[in-house]
């Protein structure tokens, strides 16, 4: 999606404070930018469009006295003042992986699939009432060093490390959570603001932190075999506990298409299901979790929180049933607020989006850089990019009646009028340009709303379009008024 010279201004106005130690570097980093922000599809050369700027970029990506950290840090400052203005935050948290198949993976590590890449764990923080991406409050990149072990058919499965030898090890993967809360609470402080993690947040070091810090919370549960004590005393599973509780209302929700996953793993947590409407109750309780034997005794002895179950006590024959456990430091007095515990965690969905954003919107995998400072700096560049093609994506939906103009350039417009299948009415709005580029991306209306792949279909077809048009413009303008005029009287 091509932004809009209003897009781009608030795109580099995240690195307005930007401290480099030389002005000229900071410069050099909007600069490069607002050019890449012009259009997040566009590999490098062709965003910067001149061999001198091409070459500032090439410099800016690789230089040792640019440190990814601190384009973050001005990044989540610019974040923070916006929070300020906003009211209520969300700062949704996830773990996304970006795959490098060109890269060494000496410089970026493997993933679980053995693939050249990296993990990142940040948090995008969202405006509660608008649902207007903020920005990025903390970003965490994670390097495995070592391939995962290849499993041979029918060969024994390797020894899982227990509890305690997980927790003796300063340097493991789950820190990434609590510390993400921690810094972005930090980051907002004076702010009112509340954390939202999916199942890989369900640890008891975090919820024990955040309950420490008096930080306000909703993370999906994922242990639902964990020892928990009801509000009688009476000690069951998780799961048991939240199934004896009765609903406090009802609500028909629309269940979207998803696509089997790569894995058996991740298959078995998503598994596949097609596009249904699901009538789904919530029900709410109140549950004390104990902390582990093997857990630092840092942690509080006990927690006490609010558990809300979402599920479908009547699924369609052979569908996997909805279920949703959701621990939450939120009230859950009355229906009322039970409802607005599962809207917060149904916000979660945005940041998902900024993953596809990312690599899909601004095709962020598809740069060939292959040392890891290079990619870990541009991708300190393009976060404040997709959540700007976020933003605008979110806004042709949250704000339809918006003018089409917020989403697209005049000449974008004019030329969906001529040649678009799915023609603009006279006043367009955002939604109208929205689903008008997403049909020149092949989208069906009968399908809903568009969504990544589709709109990225339209936007390079868009794009090609455009640079047409514009090359017939100027070819008319050069051409002998005479031509032009028996052109004209035919």
């Amino acid at each position: 999606m091509r932004l809009s010279k209003a897009s781009v201004d608030r795109v580099v106005s995240a690195f307005e404070d930007l401290e480099l130690g030389d002005p000229r570097r900071a410069e050099r980093v909007r600069q490069t930018v607002r050019k890449m922000a012009a259009d997040p599809k566009a590999t490098l050369p062709e965003a910067m469009a001149s061999d001198a700027a091409l070459e500032g970029a090439y410099r800016l990506m690789n230089s040792s006295r640019i440190a990814s950290d601190a384009l973050v840090e001005a990044h989540a400052r610019v974040t923070a003042l916006r929070a300020k203005t906003t009211g209520t935050v969300l700062v949704i948290h996830d773990t996304t992986t970006f795959e490098f198949r060109h890269a060494d993976p000496e410089q970026v590590g493997y993933l679980n699939t053995g693939k050249p890449g990296f993990l990142a764990h940040y948090s995008l923080v969202v405006a509660r009432k608008t649902r207007q991406p903020l920005g990025i409050g903390h970003l965490e990149p994670m390097f495995r060093a070592k391939k995962p072990a290849a499993r041979r058919p029918g060969g024994a499965k390797s020894r899982k490390r227990s509890g305690s030898e997980t927790a003796r090890n300063d340097e493991r993967e789950s820190l990434r959570w609590s510390q993400g809360f921690a810094d972005t609470s930090t980051l907002l402080e004076g702010c009112d603001v509340i954390h939202v993690a999916d199942r890989e947040g369900d640890n008891y070091e975090l919820l024990g932190r955040a309950v420490q810090r008096s930080e306000r919370f909703v993370v999906r549960a994922r242990l639902l075999e964990r020892g928990v004590y009801a509000m009688d005393g009476a000690k069951d599973s998780l799961e048991n506990v939240a199934e004896t509780c009765r609903g406090v209302l009802r609500r028909q929700v629309t269940l979207s298409t998803r696509a089997a996953k790569p894995t058996k793993q991740w298959s078995k947590a998503h598994p596949p299901r097609a596009e249904r409407t699901a009538e789904l109750e919530f029900a709410a309780t109140r549950v004390v979790l104990s902390r582990p034997r093997y857990q630092s005794t840092e942690l509080p002895t006990t927690v006490e929180l609010n558990v809300v179950r979402v599920f479908e006590p009547s699924p369609p024959p052979d569908t996997d049933p909805v279920q949703w456990l959701l621990y939450t430091t939120e009230p859950i007095a009355t229906a009322e607020n039970v409802a607005n515990v599962v809207d917060v965690y149904r916000t979660r969905w945005l940041i998902e989006e900024c993953n596809k954003a990312l690599k899909t919107g601004c095709r962020y995998e598809q740069h060939q850089f292959e040392s890891r400072d290079a990619l870990l700096t541009l991708l300190a560049l393009t976060l404040p990019i997709a959540c700007e093609l976020l933003w605008l994506r979110a806004s042709a939906r949250e704000h339809p009646d918006r003018p089409a103009s917020d989403v697209l350039t005049p000449v974008q417009i004019e030329i969906l009028n001529a040649l678009g299948s799915r023609k603009l009415p006279p006043k367009p709005t955002a939604h109208d340009a929205l689903w008008a580029v997403a049909a020149l991306g092949g989208h069906i209306k009968n399908n809903g709303e568009p969504g990544w792949l589709v709109l990225h279909r339209g936007m390079v077809k868009l794009a090609a379009y455009e640079q047409g048009w514009l090359a017939a413009l100027a070819a008319a303008h050069k051409a002998p008024r005479r031509t032009a005029r028996l052109s004209i009287s035919r």
